[in-house]
């Protein structure tokens, strides 16, 4: 069983990297515009069935950010979902963790490179081209003291949507 789930894990992975590059869309095979009165494609099916356990896996990852940044900055931040999100100070930053949401279907990498700037309170908050993406419901905070810093979260939503998937239903859009 457990090389079975490392088979499909491996699949997923080696599907999705050319996505998540952008070289090439990630689409479920045999996706077209058909009318609901034709039959499901086959491909679609087994689709669907080796990339159960990793969206699953990876809607798991979703739920909570939980990362530790080393780079430059001070700043403190805290939010009550996306609609009241607050924001001061400036950092650049490298972090390793937990991701977060992810917002669409992408790998969450357990490392990466974050930054804000400036003054943000309410949904115009935006730090950006490397701003830290929150999710529709994420509660959290997080600082920057000079050379360390933290960011936390949990989002009610990506909970609600990891449950809906084990019954095949993506709230999110964000399975492959």
């Amino acid at each position: 069983m457990r090389n079975v789930c490392g088979l499909a894990l491996c699949a997923a992975l080696a599907l999705a990297a050319p996505a998540r590059a952008g070289d090439i869309p990630l689409e479920e095979p045999g996706r077209d515009q058909r009318s609901e009165s034709q039959p499901a494609n086959p491909l679609g099916v087994v689709w669907k069935v080796l990339l159960y356990l990793p969206n699953r896996v990876f809607d798991m990852t979703d739920v909570m950010r939980l990362q530790v940044r080393a780079g430059p900055g001070w700043a403190v931040s805290a939010r009550v979902t996306r609609a009241l999100p607050l924001f001061l100070g400036g950092y650049n930053a490298t972090w390793i963790g937990l991701p977060g949401p992810r917002g669409h279907a992408t790998i969450p990498l357990p490392a990466g490179i974050s930054s804000q700037t400036g003054f943000a309170l309410g949904p115009a908050l935006s730090g950006g081209r490397q701003a830290p993406y929150y999710g529709t419901g994420e509660i959290g905070a997080g600082a920057q003291l000079y050379m360390l810093g933290f960011d936390a979260g949990f989002d009610v939503v990506e909970l609600v949507d990891l449950f809906a998937g084990f019954a095949l239903y993506d709230l999110k859009h964000d399975d492959f």
